[in-house]
Formats: structure tokens, sequence, C-alpha cells
């Protein structure tokens, strides 16, 4: 048995028995609940008890708000004459769902007696107050706000308002004991769409703040990696300028916003310009680690050895709409990369100096050698000298004994002239030849004594 039911049929027997006489009770149709006037909400029963004669037939009808006759129940008083029923569950079904007051008609034996009792049925009221602002905080006068029903999939239109010059708009919505999911949503012309999904139960008011933005595409230079090292912070507002160095590798973080919103899928070219040039490119969006969904530009400063500004313009299209931004970048000598190359230079004089110097201790060291050889040959030359001088001497010697030698053959060949002479007077008697022969003899021995002391002369 429905414990609701046996919890009315109890307390309208209570009620009874403190409300109406029971003389009249077989002959009066007393209705017990509801009462007149009752006000019902989402999720309660409706249960009609009443007391009349036992055994007595019942129908029970309900005129709708729509104004629909409907038969809800049928059956007979018991023996004590009571007849108690739950009719419907309110909210359960598109006949008790409609707002407004619903009469509730009995009759008993076909007509031999009748009653109404009209009720009324009214779902709790929520309140949404919804302050719309631009970008910049200011209310906007003229918003729509839009309140959908999107409990259990529905996306159900249930009410719209417009804002007051102070950018609120107040909305009523029927609700309920259970909670309700529904989205509002604030649009005005020009800005894009801004919505918030709440829970209401009840007689709830809730304060909503919407902020529209702009159906703009903005772009922001929000950091900037030199040779893969972060030079310039993130920075959520952008950057109007940057600095790079010349021969660096320069990135340059960029984010894409469509109504205040980051956006990843938009469309981004970039073209860098240098005096060297110009450069275009795609630029590529980044999907993981720290600056993920930026997006990524990189190129290189060429190097010029002087300071010198170049330009990056990018260009973002999403939706259909497209934003532009012109950046630009400051480039500065690379003293390092000079320094660096001085240093590289100067070391490979340094090592061709050294490469010298190595290859003069080298000839050096041969020319040393050869020194070393020529004293040698040097010491054995001065050696012989001294050996020559010393024959040299011996030879003096000799010649000085020589010398005495041709000074006594001189001696004795002015004798033998001497004894020449007179064996020339002496002879002048023998004959001719004989005395032919004999000077031949002493002209030879002349001679070679001659030659001999020329041989010695000639050695000293």
């Amino acid at each position: 048995m429905n414990m609701r039911f046996v919890i009315g049929l109890i307390l309208s027997i209570i009620v009874l028995g403190f409300s109406v006489p029971l003389a009249t009770a077989s002959t009066s149709l007393v209705v017990i609940s509801p009462t007149q006037g009752e006000v019902f909400h989402f999720g309660q029963p409706l249960v009609v008890t009443f007391k009349y004669a036992p055994g007595a037939t019942v129908a029970i009808y309900v005129l709708t708000p729509s104004g629909a006759n409907i038969p809800v129940a049928s059956g007979a008083t018991n023996s004590s004459g009571y007849f108690s029923q739950e009719i419907w569950v309110w909210g359960s079904s598109s006949e008790n769902s409609q707002v407004g007051a619903y009469t509730i008609e009995i009759e008993v034996n076909g007509g031999q007696a009748a009653t109404s009792v009209t009720v009324y049925y009214k779902p709790y009221t929520a309140t949404i107050k919804a302050l719309v602002e631009n970008e910049q905080g200011i209310p906007l006068q003229g918003a729509t706000v839009s309140v959908y029903n999107v409990t259990s999939g529905l996306h159900e239109l249930i009410a719209t308002a417009t804002t007051g010059s102070n950018g609120i708009a107040t909305i009523q919505v029927i609700a309920f004991n259970f909670t309700e999911n529904l989205e509002v949503v604030a649009s005005y012309p020009g800005y894009v769409n801004a919505s918030q999904t709440i829970s209401v139960v009840g007689n709830q008011t809730i304060s909503l703040t919407f902020k529209l933005y702009p159906a703009i595409v903005t772009v922001l230079a929000v950091g900037e990696l030199q040779n893969g090292i972060a030079t310039a912070a993130l920075n959520p507002f952008g950057y109007t300028s940057l600095t790079g160095t010349e021969g660096d590798e320069i990135t340059v973080l960029f984010a894409v916003e469509f109504a205040g919103m980051k956006v990843t899928n938009a469309t981004v070219t970039a073209s860098v310009a240098t005096p060297s040039g110009v450069t275009t490119m795609t630029a590529t969006p980044i999907t993981s680690g720290p600056y993920a969904g930026y997006y990524n530009v990189t190129f290189m400063l060429p190097a010029l050895n002087t300071t010198y500004l170049a330009f990056i313009d990018v260009n973002a299209t999403y939706n259909g709409i497209s934003g532009t931004l012109n950046v630009p970048i400051q480039a500065e000598v690379n003293y390092t990369t000079i320094f660096t190359n001085y240093v590289k230079i100067l070391t490979q004089e340094i090592q061709s100096v050294n490469q010298t110097v190595y290859t003069l201790m080298g000839e050096i060291k041969s020319l040393n050698a050869s020194i070393s050889q020529l004293s040698a040959t040097l010491s054995s030359t001065t050696t012989e000298i001294t050996t020559l001088e010393n024959d040299i001497k011996t030879l003096e010697s000799s010649v000085s004994s020589l010398n005495g030698t041709v000074s006594s053959l001189s001696s004795t060949v002015s004798n033998l002239s001497s004894q020449v002479n007179k064996l020339n007077s002496e002879v002048s008697s023998i004959t001719p030849l004989v005395y032919g022969g004999l000077i031949a003899g002493i002209i030879g021995l002349i001679v070679a004594i001659v030659a001999i002391v020329l041989v010695y002369r000639k050695i000293s």
C-alpha cells in the first residue's frame, strides 16, 4: 500500500475527528485534502481525501489551466465512508506541469453529491541577474541575455531579457525542488557571445558577470628566444619591440587571440625584413612544453657587423577574420663573435708562428750539428796545421842545414875551381881529348851540386 496514501488517510481521519460532526458524516461530502486555494510545487503529491456515506461510488475530474477536463480517479468509499487516493505528482507529466489553477471536481453516486476544490501549481522561481560588460569593464546597454534549459541533454530556450543602462538584465525562470542546469548566453552586436552554465534549485538568486570581447583577431608578440635561450620572458600583454644579436637564431613567440581568447588553429604567416632581404614563412603552432599554444617564427639575423633594424610582419586569420602585427627588432653587433673570430685568427697565426719556430728550431738543431761537425773538422784541421807547422819547422831546420851544406859545397866548389884552374894549367900539356874529358867531368860535378842546392831551396 502507498505510504503517502496511508499517511493521508490517517491525517484525514484525525482532522475529520476534530472538525466534522458525526451526525452529518453520512449525508455531507466533506473534503479533507487538498484545501481550497492550496499551492503546490514541483514534486509534491496531490492526494484527494474526503468522507461521505459508506459504499458510495466516486468519480474525480481535474480541470487544468488549459481547459482540459481530465478523469483522474474512480472507485468507492470504504465502510467508514472515506475515500483517499493520490492523483499525481506535480510536474510529472504535461497535464500537471502547467502553471496556474487546477479545479478538482468530486462526484459521488453519479452526481448525488458533488463539490470542487481549486488549487494552484506554482513551481519555484529562480532569479538570474546578468551583468554584461565589454573587454574594458564598461557595462553594455542593450545586450541580449538568453537562458536555455540544458538539463539531461536538452537545449531549450526558456527566457530572454535585455540589459539596461547599468548593463544588467534580470530574468526569472521557473525552478523546482531538484537541480536544473541552465545555460545563460550574453550577446551584443559586433562582439562574440559569452556563456555560463549554472545549476539552480528552488527559489534561488544567482548573479553572473559576462565580459564580451570584440569579434576581432589580435596578434601579440609574447616572447623571444635567442639560440634556444629565452631573452624575453612570456608577456601576456605583448612586446612592441624586441632586440637580437647578429648572426644568432631568433625565435619569436606569438599569441593569436579571438575575442580575448587564445586560439591555436588560426592560419599564421610571417615575413622578416632585414637589410639582406625579405623572408616569408608560415608560423607553426607549438603543441607541447612551456610554450604550447603559441606560434613559432624562427629566422637568422644576418651578421653585418653594424647595428640595424629588422621587421617582422605577422598575419593571422581565424573564422574568416584577420589580424596583423608589425614588430621591429633592433639587431646588435655580435662583439662576442667578432672577438671569437679575432681570437681564432690570432690562434691560427700563433699556430703558424709556432710551426715556423718549430721549423727554425729544427734548422738550428741541424745547424748546430753542422757547426759541431765543422768544429770537429776545424779541430782536425788545426791539428793538421800544427803538424804542418812542425813539419815546416823541421824543413826550415833541414833547409838551414842544407844551406850550411851548400855553403860548405860552395867552398868546396871554390876550392875545386882553384884546383881546376891549377889543373887547367897542369893539363894544358895533355892532349886535347883528355883535356876535354876532364873538363866535362868537372862541369857535371858542378851541375850536380847546383841541382842539389836548388832542390833544397825549393823545399824550403
